[in-house]
Parts: structure tokens; sequence; C-alpha cells
């Protein structure tokens, strides 16, 4: 794990506590797996995100937050604790 930086919440993911957090580089990357540009449309592509869309914005979250092994977190999630960790990341970052 990683030294608790600014923009950074933890959450559970099954037994295990993470750390999430919202940097411009993990923004990019949500931008791009999503193919949407910018905060409005990005808050639109979240009204009817696909499971594939959540198990991308989580894996940027996820690496962004210090974890190595991100992609096999996201993609064990249970998808109602994957998006309550999107969404407190995605609050706790753009009050």
């Amino acid at each position: 794990m990683t030294n608790f930086q600014p923009g950074t919440v933890s959450a559970r993911l099954g037994e295990t506590t993470v750390q999430l957090r919202l940097s411009l580089a993990a923004l990019m990357q949500i931008e791009d797996a999503l193919g949407v540009s910018g905060m409005e449309a990005l808050a639109a592509k979240f009204r009817t995100l696909t499971a594939t869309d959540l198990t991308a914005v989580l894996t940027a979250l996820l690496r962004a937050g210090g974890h190595e092994d991100a992609d096999a977190l996201a993609q064990a999630a249970a998808p109602a604790e994957a998006a309550q960790a999107v969404l407190a990341c995605f609050e706790a970052n753009l009050k």
C-alpha cells in the first residue's frame, strides 16, 4: 500500500480495505476508458455505467491509490461495493 495522500479515501472490497484516489491521471484514464471528454460528459456517462465501465473506473482509482494489483481487485469486487467505493471517492473529491 501507499502513504495516505490528499484525495485518497478508504473503502472495503470484500475482506480488503483499499485506498482509492482521484488524481488528474486517474481522471484522464477514466475519460479515455469511457470514451468521454470533460466532467459534464463524465457525469452523464456515470448515469448509464456498464459493469465494464465500473470496473475501468474502479481500476483507475485503485491504481492511483497505489495498488499494483488494481485490475484483480476491481474485477473481484462485488458490484454494490464497487459502486459505493467509486461514489465515495468522487464525493470526497468533488465537493
